[in-house]
């Protein structure tokens, strides 16, 4: 037997026999001719292993490097792994605290689920209960999620039961949210209104609106100009637009848009925005691609929520205060927008 051995694997060629049958020349006189032919078939077979086994040297070779790359790289993503789980620890922006529910403000360029490259939300508000650097320190419930690239208010819950109670309350439309985006267009359509349609995945991990109306993703939007705004100092990246007020400069948001989703749809609002021509500044997916490469973030944010679980009612009011330096006027911009659209009342008092 002709064996290839290697620390990863061994590979058997093929089995032949040496050994030569003892033959009775004298009683048989075929025998000595049956001899040569067996060691004639043998040489044969002797050959064919040595060809094999010259054959396979390369793709031997292929896969062990092929495997040591492989080991490399796994070894490579949990190195990069562990450095995301180990980068320095920042207490979040508690909004709401209570015996049931906690509410944070979630940073943004976080995923809700762990993946290759990082901790997901979850994972990273558990680590930092680890730290002591978050003030409650029992078992988290995730009850909705917000997008990767989306800032703003999450809810936690803090039993089991609460979160079914949250739960049930996302799923049948009893939570009442606004969020708020930036835009480096101006509208050409209408200003305000509703954006209603089924919604479909299409290329690059996207998804697009259609005219089909058989599970509709819906939203009510409302846009206010920026030209007001002191903007000439927006800080979009590594460094300040000379030339903010510049129309063709893409990096310069125009547009504030107020939505409020009476659905759940992944990237509802992103797929709103592109269909009003109104696509979110700094969006990797639905933005006309000039804009994104620049600015540091997707600017979208949830801005607001109320809901009533039982005898708690739950009502959170938080601005994206990042947006506002150096009194720019947005923040006046947006507070405006919540006075004059939000029919919530508890929200309305704490604006």
């Amino acid at each position: 037997m002709i064996t290839i051995s290697h620390p990863h694997f061994s590979l058997v060629v093929l089995h032949a026999s040496f050994s030569c049958r003892k033959v009775n020349v004298t009683a048989d006189p075929q025998g000595l001719h049956r001899t040569n032919k067996n060691k004639t078939r043998d040489t044969f077979l002797n050959m064919i292993c040595i060809v094999l086994y010259l054959l396979m040297i390369p793709r031997i070779s292929s896969f062990v490097l092929y495997s040591n790359q492989f080991h490399v790289h796994h070894k490579t993503l949990q190195s990069h792994q562990i450095h995301v789980a180990s980068s320095s620890s920042v207490e979040p922006n508690i909004l709401y605290n209570s015996e049931n529910v906690i509410a944070i403000e979630k940073p943004v360029n976080i995923s809700y689920h762990d993946d290759e490259s990082e901790e997901g939300i979850l994972s990273y508000v558990r680590r930092l209960q680890k730290e002591k650097v978050f003030p409650y320190d029992g078992r988290i419930y995730g009850v909705h999620r917000l997008d990767r690239v989306t800032s703003g208010i999450l809810l936690f819950a803090k039993s089991s039961d609460m979160a079914g109670l949250l739960s049930t309350a996302f799923m049948e439309k009893m939570v009442t949210k606004y969020y708020v985006a930036l835009s480096s267009k101006k509208p050409k359509q209408k200003k305000q209104g509703w954006v209603r349609g089924d919604m479909i995945a299409s290329r690059r991990k996207s998804w697009k609106l259609t005219k089909t109306q058989n599970n509709p993703a819906v939203t009510r939007f409302y846009t206010a100009g920026l030209g007001k705004c002191n903007l000439e100092d927006w800080d979009c990246g590594d460094e300040t637009l000379e030339d903010a007020s510049s129309t063709e400069n893409p990096h310069y948001p125009r547009t504030a848009l107020l939505f409020q989703p009476h659905t759940g749809k992944t990237h509802q609002l992103r797929v709103a925005a592109k269909s009003l021509g109104l696509p979110i500044l700094g969006d990797p997916i639905y933005s006309d691609g000039t804009d994104c490469k620049q600015n540091r973030r997707t600017y979208l944010h949830a801005l607001a929520l109320h809901v009533r679980i039982g005898d708690e009612d739950i009502a959170i009011y938080n601005p994206p205060t990042t947006w506002f330096h150096n009194n720019n006027g947005i923040g006046d911009v947006v507070t405006e927008m919540m006075r004059k659209h939000c029919d919530n009342e508890k929200i309305c008092s704490l604006i």
